[in-house]
């Protein structure tokens, strides 16, 4: 009888200690301490949080956006232990998704103290994540990916231009830049939800990933002079000139062999805006 409960009691041992150790790998999570390192704690998040929605990377695996029981927002991939901590958010939601090049970008809306609108953009590859924190905490960005899906344009209103963020090459680029013909900076919203515009699409060209824009088209042509008054020295001229003048065709010559086209593209200065450079694996 002693035998048979000293075995029960091994047994029931062994099954809590699975269990245990069950919590601890689904539970466990590290995240930054803000020097270079990483802290080693419970993801109450992952134990008694909500997952609030998910995503699907390009590789197939999924990441989640959680909250935890007091109130912190973070994302974990499912195959990662570490999590991306969005520290100051009061409010998270995934507003978009897209595959640029290798990676995957994810672009999470937060609200903090302060500022009603503050955006984190992702791009995920594997395991490895660059993070940056953008926004100017009164409008919503319009969204746009190059018809090459090689680039993703960030556009926010900025007075009299836009303020456009290029993500291309595992890099996010800052420009100031002219509004296109049919974009106004003052419509309220700038955006919709899905962080598409609201008025007409904003103009770039195809597979675009410089952030070039098409220029307005050129002002209209001034209204003709005055006619001279009669007697004046300009109404001298000989009549047969005038009338020479009236009935010779117009005549368009053809553009110079190799010349560049009349409307090129605007091509403006862009500035790299660094990331953090975040690794699941470690």
């Amino acid at each position: 009888m002693t035998t048979y409960k000293n075995f029960a009691s091994a047994h029931w041992r062994k099954l809590a200690m699975g269990v245990a150790a069950g919590v601890l790998l689904t539970g466990c999570a590290m995240t930054p301490n803000g020097r270079g390192g990483v802290m080693m704690g419970l993801d109450t998040a992952e134990l008694f949080g909500t997952p609030l929605s998910t995503f699907r990377l390009r590789d197939g695996t999924e990441g989640t956006l959680r909250k935890d029981p007091q109130g912190k927002y973070s994302i974990k991939l499912s195959q990662a232990f570490r999590v991306v901590p969005l520290a100051n958010a009061v409010t998270a939601r995934v507003a978009r998704v897209e595959n640029v090049g290798e990676r995957t970008v994810v672009i999470v809306e937060t609200q903090e103290r302060g500022c009603a609108y503050r955006y984190e953009v992702l791009a995920f590859q594997g395991t490895d994540v660059l993070q940056w924190t953008v926004g100017n905490c009164k409008d919503r960005p319009r969204v746009e990916l190059a018809a090459d899906a090689k680039s993703l344009n960030i556009d926010f209103p900025n007075y009299n231009r836009l303020l456009r963020m290029i993500y291309t090459d595992n890099r996010l680029l800052n420009a100031s830049v002219a509004v296109p013909p049919g974009v106004d900076t003052r419509a309220q919203p700038f955006a919709d939800d899905g962080l598409r515009g609201t008025g007409p699409a904003i103009a770039t060209l195809p597979g675009s990933d410089s952030g070039r824009v098409i220029p307005a088209p050129p002002a209209p042509a001034s209204a003709p002079a005055a006619a001279p008054k009669a007697g004046s020295r300009a109404s001298a001229k000989p009549r047969r000139q005038e009338t020479q003048a009236k009935a010779a065709p117009a005549i368009s010559l053809p553009a110079p062999r190799g010349a560049a086209p009349a409307a090129a593209p605007m091509i403006f200065q862009a500035e790299e805006i660094k990331p953090v450079v975040i690794d699941l694996r470690k």
